[in-house]
């Protein structure tokens, strides 16, 4: 019979039951069960992984692991990781025979290689092993230079190289080499590895300006004579 309402009529005509919370309560039982077996298989993995490890890390992913020491003052060989093995490894490639080793800190084949070469062609005995007198001939290798240094009064300006300098930037000016190049420089005993950021220095008959900030890492604090390696 016609009521008057012919909308409410159609409505409650093509309207269909929503399903009742009861009715939905196991599908979300059994979701939460596979979700906690998979959480369940991936910790057992895990435990497995462990035993099978003995539990201990590997050294060698930290960072921390590795050896602080300054170059010179311990015997490098395959296997030895730090930031001298690093040095070393740089001062090979700035020498033509031993340009191969890589670049990181790890004391690789290839370091081995390069430094057996290095020995060969400097008449010591080629063994691979970077000991204190191999060490001292790669210093003695090293281009005698002399270096000024700067910063104040150019904070906030931009490098020849397009770098803002700050007052932490570490990094060398010089008048010709490509932007970017690496540097080895040594100063009293320290070491410092870093790239051309800048063009300069045009006074004082000096190759080299060293930042603010690299000159603070070698202690370095007036026009004096520096040693350089460039990585070629």
């Amino acid at each position: 019979m016609y009521d008057g309402h012919p909308r409410r009529y159609a409505e409650s005509q093509n309207r269909r039951p929503r399903p009742s919370r009861a009715s939905s309560r196991p599908d979300r039982i059994a979701l939460w069960a596979v979700f906690m077996a998979v959480i369940a298989m991936l910790a057992a993995a895990a435990s497995n992984a462990d035993a099978s490890s003995g539990g201990v890390a590997d050294p060698t992913a930290e960072s921390g692991s590795c050896d602080k020491a300054r170059f010179g003052s311990r015997t490098l060989s395959l296997g030895d990781c730090g930031r001298d093995v690093k040095t070393l490894n740089w001062l090979l490639n700035s020498n033509r025979v031993a340009r191969q080793a890589p670049l990181g800190r790890d004391f690789e084949s290839r370091t081995e290689g390069a430094v057996s070469r290095f020995e060969r062609k400097a008449g010591l005995p080629s063994d691979g092993v970077a000991d204190r007198r191999t060490s001292k001939r790669l210093v003695r290798s090293m281009r005698k230079d002399i270096a000024t240094w700067y910063g104040p009064g150019f904070y906030g300006n931009r490098t020849a190289c397009g770098r803002r300098l700050k007052r932490g930037t570490v990094g060398v000016a010089h008048r010709s080499l490509p932007c970017g190049t690496k540097v080895t420089v040594r100063y009293e005993g320290r070491f410092l590895r870093t790239r051309v950021i800048d063009r300069g220095p045009f006074a004082n008959d000096a190759s080299w300006d060293l930042t603010e900030a690299a000159a603070k890492r070698v202690g370095f604090d007036a026009t004096d004579q520096i040693r350089t390696a460039i990585v070629r």
